[in-house]
């Protein structure tokens, strides 16, 4: 009996679960058409609106009317998705898939019912409802669950496909608009010439080569990427202003302020030093900031102090003990006065301050003070970070000192017969001027690429207050001064037709007048626009036409003249002669007219060159000459620089 009842009971389940399965069937298809249903309903109108918009962006496109059509057709999707799911997940009547299964097979709710009492456990159900479950399960056999509930066709399916189509149709069609097509990308003008470009790319690769701090490197390597990016026209000349200016801000930040600080650090040691006759070499090879001989002659000292067979007296070990401790203390006795005597004029300032608002009739004398003091004040809070910056770098040499100073004092009173580790101290010591001496080296090259970014900025200002006509003249000039020859170039003319004499083909440059449209004038003269026009003095009166000299500048013209006055009819050779009287001095003469003929090319222009700018950098250097002619002479040495 068990077992016929586990059967019963398994038929049973399986039973329910068929109609269960179908019923669940019979509920998801109501729901998908109570949704296409609700989207049918809601379609049309936002379609509609849709349409006005799409005919905007045709007919007039626009940024705006893009993103009204984008977000018209956002919102339409969104008003259609969300009615169809509010149909779609709205919660219908209780078991409504099992009754529509009733209602289409006719079943008389047994399907239903069947499902209602299959909910209740088996305990509480009773024999009524145990025979009505067995019953429909009798009864009914077969369930249809896709016939029982047919998806709906929306009445308004017909308006919504045309809606659609019209809409594609609309997106499809395409409305001819004329629109300018924009120009061909084209390069920026050239800022520098070919040659001007040559010369700064040379500069540093030069600069790379030196042994640097890892900011001076960098700094090159933005300086040798600014002159490519100009190379390949890739910088207008706000961008190539504006990375000089961070190059030189990088670079100079605090360089002057160092080397300042420095050398005064340098001249309180060196101050001292002198006061003992060991010391005295290295003393007076600070003083004149000669560091490598300064590093030589401690380590000389360090030697001196080590040797057994001529040890110094006692007495020139405490003159040395007595100078190098008062060398080790000169940078902080300095910024210990300059902070003492900023301290007292604090004082002095709220003293006046005070006076001030207690006597009004001495304001006027009393607000003088106040201004000396208030310049005082600034002065020493630059003494002071100078003070500051000097100690800094000299608190390795002071350190060093301060401990040679000690073990001599040691070694002094221990009545010993060597110097103790004074000499490894000094020795020490020397290493720190010799890192000093390799800062001041890095720093002097940091203001030699300062003063190559100084000169660039200028070459550029020229250029571009120059024109296309003095870009065209550097240009030409350039290939000639690497012995190429471009052609014949337009000399001196006159009248309306432009008809003149022929240029030589000559480098032509000077420090005074233009000699023909090639010259390249150098301020000193006439104007580069007169330079340019090749108009010159002439170096004989003129005459008027009756024979005799008339006044002023001559304008007549021989026809038996042929050729350039300067010209020699015979081949050139670089040659150089010794004065006769006293065997001294060079004569160039025919090196450098080979040069206006070949170009600025050779061995002899080479070393020529080199000797006349050595000297002219001599002479800058010693002269009092002004920063802005200092340019014009250096720009005159890179202009007839020799080319390879």
């Amino acid at each position: 009996m068990s077992a016929e009842r586990d059967d019963d009971s398994v038929s049973l389940e399986r039973g329910l679960a068929r109609f269960r399965s179908s019923a669940r069937r019979a509920e998801r298809r109501r729901r998908i058409g109570s949704a296409l249903k609700a989207a049918g309903r809601v379609a049309p109108l936002p379609l509609a609106c849709l349409a006005p918009l799409l005919a905007i962006e045709k007919l007039r496109p626009s940024p705006g009317a893009g993103i009204a059509l984008y977000a018209g057709a956002g919102l339409t999707l969104a008003i259609i998705a969300g009615a169809a799911l509010w149909a779609g997940l709205r919660r219908g009547a209780a078991l409504s898939g099992a009754l529509l299964l009733d209602d289409f097979h006719a079943t008389g709710g047994r399907i239903g019912n069947a499902l209602a009492f299959a909910r209740l456990p088996r305990a509480k159900r009773t024999p009524l409802m145990q025979l009505a479950i067995e019953d429909a399960l009798g009864v009914v056999q077969r369930l249809d669950a896709r016939r029982a509930v047919p998806l709906p066709v929306p009445r308004e399916s017909g308006l919504v496909v045309a809606l659609v189509a019209g809409l594609a149709l609309l997106a499809a069609f395409e409305v001819r608009t004329l629109r300018p097509v924009p120009p061909k990308r084209t390069l920026p003008p050239a800022l520098m010439s070919a040659d001007d470009v040559a010369l700064f790319r040379s500069m540093g690769e030069e600069l790379s080569r030196t042994k640097s701090d890892p900011v001076q490197q960098a700094a090159v390597a933005r300086y040798n990427r600014l002159v490519e990016d100009i190379a390949q026209h890739r910088l207008d000349r706000h961008e190539v202003f504006r990375r000089l200016a961070e190059i030189e801000r990088d670079l100079g930040e605090h360089l002057e302020a160092d080397r300042e600080a420095l050398d005064e650090g340098l001249e309180g040691v060196a101050r001292e030093l002198e006061k003992s006759p060991m010391s005295r070499k290295a003393g007076e090879a600070l003083a004149e900031k000669r560091l490598d001989d300064a590093e030589k002659a401690l380590r000389e000292l360090s030697e001196k102090l080590k040797s057994k067979k001529a040890p110094p007296t006692a007495s020139e070990l405490e003159r040395l003990r007595s100078a190098l401790k008062k060398a080790s203390e000169q940078s902080h006795e300095r910024a210990t006065a300059i902070e003492q005597r900023r301290r007292e004029l604090s004082e002095e300032r709220e003293s006046l301050l005070k006076k001030k608002g207690e006597s009004p009739p001495a304001a006027a004398k009393t607000q003088q003070k106040l201004a000396d003091n208030e310049r005082q004040l600034e002065h020493l809070d630059r003494q002071s970070n100078r003070a500051k910056r000097g100690s800094e770098q000299m608190s390795e040499l002071d350190r060093e000192l301060a401990k040679a100073a000690e073990e001599l004092e040691r070694a002094m009173k221990e009545r010993r017969k060597d110097a103790g580790e004074a000499p490894e101290q000094l020795e020490r010591g020397a290493e720190d001027v010799q890192r000093m001496a390799q800062k001041k080296l890095d720093d002097a090259q940091k203001r030699e690429l300062i003063q190559r970014l100084k000169e660039m900025r200028e070459v550029l200002r020229q250029e571009g207050q120059g024109g296309e006509q003095r870009k065209d003249r550097m240009q030409r000039f350039g290939q000639r001064a690497h012995g190429q020859r471009p052609g014949d170039g337009q000399g001196q003319g006159q009248g309306k037709d432009g008809q003149g004499q022929k240029g030589s083909g000559k480098l032509d440059i000077r420090m005074g007048r233009g000699a023909g449209a090639d010259g390249i004038p150098i301020p000193g003269g006439e104007s580069q626009s007169q330079a340019a026009n090749g108009k010159g003095r002439g170096d004989q009166p003129g005459q008027d036409g009756s024979g005799q000299p008339g006044p002023g500048y001559g304008n007549a013209h021989d026809d038996a003249l042929t050729g350039d006055r300067t010209h020699i009819d015979a081949k050139s050779h670089d040659v150089s002669a010794a004065g006769i009287d006293s065997g001294e001095g060079t004569a160039n003469a025919e090196v450098i007219y080979g040069a206006a003929e070949r170009g600025f090319v050779g061995k002899g222009y080479k070393d020529i060159f080199t000797e006349y700018q050595t000297v002219a950098e001599q002479t800058l250097e010693k002269d009092e000459i002004p920063p802005g002619y200092r340019f014009y002479v250096r720009r005159y040495f890179q202009l007839i620089r020799p080319r390879e």
